[in-house]
């Protein structure tokens, strides 16, 4: 029963988290383009019909996530694809293993430095609780296609490692600062 509580609750975070990314990735895309000055024209091809998902002068809105999740025997994953057009709150699915609900979301590491984990890949041992060293995590890219879909999100996912601060706080290292620094600071 804990457990369960548990998943839920860390389903809600993820959900949240997502949200708050997409939602940021907007923004950020709204203010760069300079959308509110010089609104781009609304795709010439619209496959929903929701207006707000064309109307690049403004930010949408957006619902709260539905979370499903499920165990997979493969590889953990998120499927997300959001598009506004549609009219449909944003839809996450994860695949897990059957380790997640116990190591990750039972733990409190359902979301590390603002992103979504999806599994612990690699643990740091040299720490008592131990913490989560490489894990599988999801990448949120927002933005507005004019060719298209106007408002859309996306996931990707990415085994990153985990660099700690003396403090204790985790910050993911992205893939270009590995390269930067030809390797991994988190080791």
């Amino acid at each position: 029963m804990v457990l369960a509580v548990k998943v839920g609750e860390a389903r809600k975070l993820i959900g949240e988290t997502v949200v708050s990314a997409v939602r940021a990735g907007f923004t950020c895309e709204h203010e760069e383009m300079r959308y509110a000055e010089r609104p781009a024209p609304p795709p010439a091809f619209q496959a929903g019909r929701e207006k707000a998902g064309h109307d690049s002068s403004r930010v949408p809105a957006l619902a709260a996530a539905e979370v499903e999740s499920s165990i997979t025997d493969s590889e953990p994953g998120m499927w997300f694809s959001y598009k506004v057009e549609y009219g449909h709150p944003p839809h996450i699915q994860l695949s897990v293993r059957s380790s997640w609900a116990r190591q990750v979301a039972a733990t409190g590491w359902a979301v590390l430095d603002g992103r979504a984990v999806l599994d612990v890949l690699e643990w740091d041992e040299s720490v008592s609780p131990r913490r989560p060293a490489r894990v599988r995590v999801a990448l949120i890219s927002a933005d507005y296609d004019a060719e298209m879909h106007g408002w859309r999100a996306h996931a990707d996912n990415r085994d990153l490692p985990v660099a700690w601060s003396p403090e204790g706080e985790p910050r993911l290292v992205m893939p270009w600062e590995e390269d930067q620094a030809g390797g991994s600071e988190a080791a």
